[in-house]
């Protein structure tokens, strides 16, 4: 296990990860064959799960992008959009019950493609890479309270990062682009594990609203919105500068085994390789 206490991996301390269970390339001359590539993806892995903190994604992180605005559920409730009764009362997690939001990812959090924010921010890169997409959530314990005279209030609520993975599997159209433009470069041999992504600690923002913070809310979702680079044209130069940068990198440093096994004359096969922290 890797733990960061404040931080999280590096684009290229993950992909070692990925290919070599360890945050930095095996030592120069260790890969000569491709049966020496072989043998090291056969062993045990011992340090696949990065722990990340919580706090530190949501305020420094991908998570700074998020806020309690962007879920529709928490602004539905507040304006009262429903048939909920009154002196009634739900937790983050019985809400969505309540509005018969079926119990998925899909449905139930709230997903955020790192590509799309802060393509300017100097840690675009690290945070594309490793992160890709990032779901987050409400707590489940937040109170959701509908006093007996109809008022309604949201109690000691937070968002949250869900786990993740780093297993070059996507449906992201950028994911899908790094396929061809990578092709048998990164792990040609396939020997790549995946990463476990886990959030530990506490998220310090704890906050509470009101029927009367309703408008703010809805102001701040579009604000949020604006910070969104979505047209065709910004995704494609944030993707080209990504994947320049990324592949430049794991040249210089020796992180592609495929450039330093002899294979005499063997061709590594192509791998269709793609990047998306996500599963979604």
């Amino acid at each position: 296990m890797v733990a960061y206490a404040a931080g999280a991996p590096t684009m290229e301390e993950m992909i070692c990860l990925y290919l070599y269970d360890d945050i930095k390339p095996p030592p120069a001359g260790t890969l000569k064959t491709k049966q020496d590539v072989l043998a090291l993806a056969k062993r045990k892995p011992t340090r696949q799960d990065v722990e990340i903190d919580k706090n530190w994604f949501m305020t420094q992180g991908g998570g700074r992008f998020m806020h309690i605005a962007r879920f529709n559920i928490v602004r539905r409730f507040l304006a009262k959009k429903d048939n909920l009764a009154n002196g009634s009362f739900y937790t983050g997690e019985t809400i969505f019950n309540a509005y018969n939001i079926p119990p998925t990812p899909e449905r139930r959090l709230f997903g955020l493609k790192q590509y799309e924010y802060g393509i300017n921010d100097s840690d675009f890169v690290n945070r594309c890479e490793v992160f890709g997409s990032s779901d987050f959530g409400i707590n489940p314990m937040a109170q959701f309270i509908i006093t007996p005279n109809g008022t309604r209030e949201i109690h000691r609520i937070w968002i949250e990062p869900a786990n993740d993975d780093y297993d070059y599997e996507s449906s992201s159209w950028e994911a899908k682009i790094s396929n061809a433009v990578t092709e048998g470069e990164i792990d040609p041999w396939g020997i790549g594990r995946k990463v476990t992504i886990k959030f530990t600690g506490n998220v310090h923002s704890i906050q509470a609203f009101s029927e009367r913070d309703l408008n703010m809310l809805e102001v701040q979702n579009r604000q949020f919105e604006v910070l969104k680079h979505s047209s065709l044209l910004d995704r494609a130069v944030s993707f080209v500068t990504l994947h320049n940068k990324k592949m430049d990198s794991l040249r210089t440093k020796g992180i592609l085994y495929s450039k330093v096994v002899d294979t005499h004359g063997e061709h590594p096969p192509t791998a269709r390789i793609a990047r998306d922290a996500s599963s979604r």
